[in-house]
């Protein structure tokens, strides 16, 4: 009997110690496939932490050309901005104008025929604000919010493009209150541009790069542009855009900015 419960005894420990041998390998496996985890997921950071350092050194770069272009734009539109460069691009055009073998029209007659649904002076006015490279000048005494929105996309991309707006208008506070007109002052100063303000103005007069322009009858309003019976002509001859600058130069310096 006794020898019977030595050999239960003896068969309990040896399952004990099988179990707790059993239980040390498992953990073993444990430990070991903990460590390799522990490494794969260093390594992973790893990669993060090199893939964050990458981000941070482009997002560096990225933010100096951001600068950089900031600072180009900025001096290009001073450029723009200056009567050297508006000298050298009339110099320029010339040339072309010499060197053309056969030209193009120097005037062309715009009008504005509601009953036969004709807005060439609008069609043409939006060709020009779409070509235009540095400089976009407007003479026209009342303007129009509705008429001015239709034309801001244009100007808008050429502000962007450093070029150098300016608007001529009456700005009377008269023409305001009778709906003549709308005071546009911030909107052009949105964009980069000048207002101009001429009490006796009349003429109305749009240029591009001092070498094509309107001289019309229609203001930009609506009316100028849809429904009044309006004429005028677009003209692009040296001799006659020299004339409207020096009348833009003049009305410029008698104007109140």
């Amino acid at each position: 009997m006794i020898w019977l419960i030595f050999l239960a005894l003896a068969i309990f420990s040896v399952s004990i110690i099988q179990l707790q041998e059993g239980r040390s390998r498992k953990l073993q496996e444990d430990c070991r496939q903990l460590e390799k985890n522990l490494l794969l997921w260093q390594d992973r950071v790893r990669i993060k932490e090199g893939n964050i350092d990458q981000l941070q050194r482009s997002i560096a770069q990225l933010l100096k050309w951001k600068e950089r272009a900031k600072e180009l734009e900025e001096e290009l539109k001073r450029v723009k901005h200056t009567q050297e460069y508006a000298s050298a691009q009339r110099l320029q055009l010339l040339e072309d104008l010499i060197a053309r073998p056969q030209k193009d029209p120097d005037i062309l007659f715009l009008d504005t025929t509601p009953s036969r649904g004709k807005h060439t002076f609008e069609d043409r006015l939006c060709r020009m604000l779409e070509d235009a490279k540095f400089e976009i000048v407007i003479v026209s005494p009342w303007i129009k919010r509705q008429t001015w929105n239709r034309v801001k996309g244009p100007l808008r991309k050429f502000s962007r493009r450093g070029g150098k707006l300016s608007v001529f208008m009456r700005g009377s506070e008269s023409d305001y209150t009778l709906g003549l007109s709308d005071n546009l002052q911030e909107e052009i100063s949105e964009l980069g541009g000048e207002t101009i303000l001429v009490d006796l103005l009349h003429a109305k007069i749009y240029m591009a790069d001092q070498k094509e322009a309107i001289i019309t009858s229609a203001n930009l309003t609506k009316g100028g542009t849809e429904s009044n019976y309006e004429g005028g002509i677009w003209v692009n001859d040296p001799i006659v855009l020299r004339d409207i600058c020096e009348f833009i130069d003049y009305i410029r310096r008698i104007g109140a900015r």
